[in-house]
């Protein structure tokens, strides 16, 4: 709470006044961050067709690791309330499915147009994808984190085989 308030630029007393708890305001928050990321889900559902399908997974990606709430995961790990309460706030938000729902309509928007090929599962990848990205969310120091850029290049050489035959794009990792 104090650096909330100091952030805040308010007296330390004012977020207790908000928030009835260290809790309410952490749920405020994810809240927040999950409406943020709904609609970015949405964006990319709606950039079928334009850009490259490897930037468009990149900026997928790039939503879901650069969101604050991973921050707060240590928070949730050593609070067994507080993460329940994320955990249920994440299902009534439609974050869960969404995740992975997210690239299956992404990808079968853009077999549609025929920038991806036309034999291609896209709940498979759409699975793989999404519970990369997610693993890399939760893994922690343990796992090795390639990076944002390395994750994008990846993304970017997986749309290369995803591509018709006669589509197939460059991966250079640009979006």
């Amino acid at each position: 709470m104090r650096a909330l308030a100091a952030e805040a630029g308010c007296a330390l007393g004012l977020p207790y006044k908000v928030f009835a708890s260290r809790e309410e305001l952490i749920a405020e928050l994810i809240r927040i961050e999950y409406a943020r990321l709904r609609d970015a889900f949405a964006k990319v559902i709606a950039s079928a067709g334009t850009g490259t399908v490897g930037g468009n997974l990149g900026r997928y990606a790039e939503a879901l690791l650069a969101s604050p709430a991973v921050s707060l995961a240590p928070e949730l790990h050593s609070d067994e309330a507080l993460r329940k309460a994320v955990d249920e706030e994440a299902v009534e938000a439609g974050l869960v499915g969404a995740v992975e729902s997210t690239v299956v309509q992404y990808l079968a928007a853009e077999k549609r147009l025929g920038r991806v090929a036309p034999d291609v599962d896209e709940r498979a990848f759409g699975f793989l994808i999404a519970g990369a990205v997610h693993n890399l969310l939760h893994a922690g120091t343990a796992y090795p984190n390639p990076g944002i850029g390395a994750v994008k290049r990846m993304l970017g050489a997986i749309a290369v085989r995803l591509a018709p035959p006669q589509r197939k794009e460059k991966s250079h990792g640009r979006k």
